[in-house]
This record gives C-alpha cells, sequence and structure tokens, in this order.
C-alpha cells in the first residue's frame, strides 16, 4: 500500500486530490481555536482553509512530493521540525506537516480531526488500525468531521472504497451520519467505466 501510495505521487496520478478543496467541508464545518488533525493529507488545499477559520492544522503524509508540493504551490515559507516524523511548518501560518508513516505519528493530543481521503483509501485490513490509532491521539471530546463514500462494490472496487454505516460506527460511535450528497459526477473514471451510475459522499460529524 505504501509503495503504491509512493509511486502514485511520483507519477501525479492522484484523483483524489481535489484542487479547490471539499465543498462538504466548507459547507459542514462549525468548529473554530481548534487543534486539527488531517491524516494522510496529501496537499490538500482544505488545511488552508481549516487555519483560516481559526485553527491550528497539523497534517500528516507519507510522500514527500505532496508535503513540499503543498508549501510551494501555496507560496509558503516554513521551518523543519524534529518529532516522531520529520515536521515542516509554515513560518506565517498555522500549519505544520509531518512526513512518514501514519501509524508511527506521536503527537500530543487533538481536540478536532477531518477525514476526507484517508479512512476511504484503506483495505479493509487496515482500517480498524488506522481508527484505533486516530483515537489515540483525539482527546476524549474531541469534534470529528470524517467523509466518505457509498457506493455498490459489486460494480467496481475501490479504492476510494465503500464504506457502510454499520462499519464507521463501529469505528467511531460518537459520529452521526449528517448528510448524504450525490457524488456520482465525481467518481473515479474506472467506476464510470465500470458501469456505475450512482455514488454518493457522506458526511459524519461527532454528536
Amino acid at each position: 500500500m505504501s509503495e503504491q501510495w509512493l509511486e502514485r505521487w511520483e507519477v501525479g496520478k492522484t484523483g483524489w486530490h481535489e484542487p479547490a478543496g471539499n465543498r462538504n467541508l466548507k459547507a459542514h464545518w462549525r468548529w473554530t481555536g481548534k487543534r486539527v488533525l488531517v491524516p494522510m493529507c496529501g496537499k490538500t488545499p482544505d488545511m488552508l482553509w481549516l487555519e483560516a477559520q481559526g485553527n491550528d492544522v497539523v497534517g500528516v503524509e507519507l510522500s514527500e512530493i505532496a508535503v513540499l508540493g503543498f508549501f510551494e504551490e501555496n507560496e509558503l515559507q516554513f521551518e523543519s521540525l524534529e518529532g516522531s516524523l520529520p515536521g515542516y511548518r509554515a513560518i506565517d501560518r498555522r500549519i505544520t506537516l509531518y512526513c512518514g508513516d501514519f501509524f508511527a505519528f506521536q503527537e500530543e493530543v487533538f481536540d478536532a480531526h477531518y477525514d476526507r481521503g484517508a479512512l476511504v483509501a484503506l483495505s479493509p485490513d487496515l482500517r480498524s488500525r488506522y481508527a484505533r490509532h486516530t483515537l489515540s491521539l483525539l482527546a476524549p471530546s474531541a469534534k470529528q468531521l470524517v467523509i466518505t463514500v457509498e457506493y455498490d462494490q459489486d460494480v467496481c472496487d475501490g479504492p476510494p472504497f465503500s464504506i457502510g454505516p454499520g462499519e464507521l460506527l463501529e469505528y467511531w460511535p460518537r459520529l452521526r451520519r449528517h448528510v448524504v450528497v450525490d457524488d456520482t459526477a465525481n467518481a473515479p473514471p474506472k467506476f464510470l467505466e465500470a458501469g456505475l451510475n450512482q455514488m454518493h459522499e457522506v458526511v459524519w460529524v461527532t454528536t
């Protein structure tokens, strides 16, 4: 999984990246003054948006290409940090990215968590481990906004993987199903070519 992820960044095969950020984050995030954990963040501009809402943002990403690309494309100067993973902190913005395996990431407790592309990118054998590790980094009362996709995996398999309510609530039982949006138009080309005719993006938030 790690090698495949790195290779896709190397060749620019990053169809999951949303250059304009995620519309559902902007519509449904309600918190400010939080320290927000963004696992497997890539170079998403969602981190800029979250910081602009008055939050401190900490992303974790395996690919150094993505990490450095985030700073370069947004014209942000940064300084290096020491930690459980190599870190890069923006000088003029409250954004820090750590580069390496998320499962090796160990930092002080976060009181908010945003996940748009991490959980759905992981195969079933890794998702429960990811959820447990994420919880270990969050305060008991931490706010969460998690975005999943739901579709018929008999037509085409992920990633991104379809994750239903039963599985999601096994990982994070404090979440509730907040809104469901038709996202068929943005389904990966391989899904549409296989005949998939419906995909939904589902927003989950803490109760």
